[in-house]
């Protein structure tokens, strides 16, 4: 078998990553949250940790039971969408109606009682999904929410983003990132997938972006594009907020942060002020729009605006109930997007294709945004890279010229020490350098030796669930390697595939489990599939990550026992081996 370990693992996270963006946009489409939530609190320790990252999927009621791991939203916090995770402690019937009573792992108190703001039982209402479980524990990433969490606290005094009259989540602080994201994840685009050729990293950039074999034009153009067309459907994904509305005909409305309340046939209500303001850096612009059944109710003033910093207005919502409306509940959400991306775009062509799409232009104009600012990158590349290489010819003609001078301080320089830290940091990852190459191996025995590796670990496993799903991976990796040097493999490449068998077996488990369960829900077939397509980048993304160490966890074993050899029998040095 032939494998390029380093392509592969940058090809899964790349496909993770657009496993995840289609999963974002196909929960916008189906009008339900996106089922993946970073932990941002201590209450679920030691199940949950802060940074966590919790995956769940839309469920019933009547699919809960006690001790799973729930996603609600909170009663308590008006006008914001807040979801909480926590622990149902048990299932109660509330004015008829089955209710839930739910407890963080480390609190004293259930979130309906204590010295705290009490939640109200959890209704059908509140109830937003489920934990996938594994046992008493819920399948979660371990502290892959950290760097969310770290963003969030780095860009709060930076800038202030749309809002509804305040400050919107820190979310939306994603979109003001600069340009030079996508021109860093264009070199790491090229570290991963240029070819070696058996160049340094350094003469490979500067060939594929500066040099005579520089990559052509169409191709810069297309790396830049298709990572401007990520890094802007998701920053525009979650650049939004909500707020939820209700309306009866002949009927009493629920509670909700707007409210048209019980209206009659030919009645339109009075404008309801939603105050939209922009403290940030930048001017916006930014689209209104509802979902839900309430939809077809409501019409607004300026249904698509621009402010520039510091400005603000405030946008009127009527509701009008035309004759031959059907009596009832009407509910649902109003979203506002907005980004200072889409002010390369003229309103009226923003307002065209609102006029045929609110959720439509959601998601073309992050893809026309990306073209904008794809063919501006490139400009200002070309004309970099056309500087650079007059410096580099420059560069060459006063390094001969200043040779004499190099030839005097000769002796200046044989007295500066040399970089003793960079040259140890080197060593340290040259094994990992060598081994993410071009490599040929067989497959039975690293197959045979994973197998074995998951299997001591599968009770472990069922006992402890996804709390310790990193050690127990580590752990199957380091006994997979022992026994692939048992039964005779002799190189790095063979030992290490076995870990990634013993990786791909850990991550086909989880998603069996998940997608069990998934297509068990009562949903229509588009929820279980935007939620299985995001479950699935989720466990790519686990598999890409951890794939380096429980490769070198791996390789660990068989260095020690063959080295151990060595010592003991020094013929063991005449046999084929490069651990």
């Amino acid at each position: 078998m032939r494998l390029n370990l380093k392509k592969f693992i940058g090809n899964v996270l790349f496909a993770s990553v657009l496993l995840l963006m289609v999963g974002r946009f196909l929960s916008i489409i189906a009008g339900t949250p996106f089922p993946m939530s970073v932990v941002a609190s201590h209450s679920m320790e030691p199940a949950l940790l802060k940074g966590d990252v919790l995956p769940w999927v839309p469920c019933n009621m009547e699919e809960v039971h006690e001790g799973d791991v729930v996603v609600y939203k909170s009663a308590s916090s008006w006008g914001k969408e807040v979801f909480i995770a926590h622990r149902v402690v048990s299932v109660i019937s509330s004015n008829g109606k089955t209710a839930l009573i739910t407890k963080g792992d480390s609190n004293n108190y259930t979130d309906q009682s204590g010295p705290h703001i009490p939640e109200p039982p959890v209704n059908s209402e509140m109830l937003k999904g489920k934990a996938i479980m594994l046992g008493k524990q819920p399948l979660k990433l371990p502290f892959a929410g950290y760097p969310w969490l770290i963003i969030q606290g780095a860009f709060t005094e930076l800038s202030k983003p749309m809002s509804w009259g305040k400050p919107q989540s820190d979310a939306h602080y994603i979109i003001f990132a600069p340009a030079a994201i996508s021109l860093s994840i264009l070199v790491a685009g090229i570290v991963i997938w240029a070819p070696e050729n058996g160049k340094s990293l350094k003469d490979k950039l500067r060939e594929q972006i500066f040099g005579p074999e520089r990559i052509s034009p169409k191709r810069i153009f297309s790396y830049i594009l298709l990572f401007y067309l990520i890094f802007l459907m998701i920053a525009s994904s979650f650049s939004y907020d909500r707020l939820s509305s209700s309306m009866g005909i002949e009927k009493a409305p629920p509670k909700s942060a707007i409210s048209f309340g019980n209206m009659s046939y030919g009645e339109q209500s009075f404008p309801k002020s939603v105050n939209i303001v922009n403290p940030s850096l930048f001017s916006v612009r930014g689209v209104v729009f509802a979902s839900g059944n309430i939809s077809s109710f409501l019409e607004y003033k300026n249904k698509v605006f621009t402010l520039k910093s510091g400005e603000k207005f405030s946008g009127n919502i009527t509701a009008y109930i035309p004759s031959g409306a059907e009596p009832g509940i009407y509910t649902g959400n109003i979203y506002i997007y907005s980004s200072p991306y889409w002010m390369l775009m003229p309103s009226s062509f923003v307002s065209f294709l609102y006029s045929w799409s609110p959720r439509g232009t959601v998601i073309l104009l992050p893809i026309f945004s990306a073209l904008i600012m794809a063919a501006i990158t490139s400009i200002v590349l070309f004309a970099i890279s056309f500087v650079v290489e007059r410096y580099l010819l420059e560069k060459r003609y006063l390094s001969w010229a200043m040779l004499p001078v190099h030839v005097k301080l000769h002796p200046f320089y044989s007295k500066i020490p040399s970089p003793h830290i960079r040259k140890k940091f080197v060593d340290m990852l040259r094994w990992m350098n060598g081994e993410l190459h071009w490599i040929d191996f067989g497959i039975k025995r690293p197959l045979i030796s994973s197998i074995i590796g998951f299997a001591a670990v599968a009770p472990l496993l069922y006992m402890h669930g996804s709390r310790n799903f990193v050690y127990l991976l580590l752990l199957a990796s380091f006994i997979g390697g022992a026994v692939a040097y048992a039964i005779g493999c002799r190189w790095r490449a063979e030992i290490m595939f076995s870990a990634l068998l013993t990786n791909a077996i850990f991550s086909l488990i989880f998603a069996g489990m998940a997608f069990s369960y998934i297509f068990r829900t009562n949903h229509s077939l588009l929820v279980p599939f935007s939620s299985s397509i995001t479950i699935t980048g989720i466990i790519m993304f686990i598999f890409a990550i951890m794939a380096v160490p429980a490769c070198l966890f791996s390789w660990l074993p068989g260095y020690a026992i063959h080295s151990l050899r060595e010592k003991l029998d020094y013929r063991i040095l005449l046999k084929r081996c490069d651990i």
